[in-house]
């Protein structure tokens, strides 16, 4: 018998600019962030159909999680994840959504600092 399990689609090192920090120079021009998301999924309708459909369109997500950094602002990377951690579950109906956002100017000799976070949703019903 065959089995999987630990099935994700993955988004990684998406580039998008968003209005994010707490200087005032920050506050008036985008800045780079660099996002990566998984998202866990059954895959076995999916591959028995092998169509679209049946999958997350990670496209879509990616064009959704543009869209929605570019016309946001925030002060905090903290407050940003969050927000767009809920935003991706409801628009997408997503029980898990994991995320790892950077800020790569944002320290000089650096990197930059980054956050991640999981968003776990459970909507069945309690007894």
């Amino acid at each position: 018998m065959i089995q999987f399990g630990d099935e994700a689609i993955h988004i990684q090192n998406l580039r998008v600019e968003c209005i994010v920090g707490v200087k005032p120079e920050e506050r008036v021009r985008p800045q780079p962030l660099i996002v990566s998301a998984s998202f866990r999924r059954d895959f076995t309708q999916a591959a028995e159909s092998d169509d679209l459909a049946d999958t997350l369109d990670y496209g879509l997500v990616a064009l959704e999680i543009r869209a929605y950094l570019e016309h946001s602002r925030f002060q905090l990377l903290e407050t940003l994840a969050r927000r767009l951690a809920e935003h991706l579950s409801e628009r997408f109906a997503l029980p898990h959504v994991a995320l790892h956002i950077r800020k790569p100017a944002a320290l000089a000799g650096s990197d930059g600092p980054a956050v991640s976070l999981t968003l776990t949703r459970d909507d069945s019903p309690q007894p």
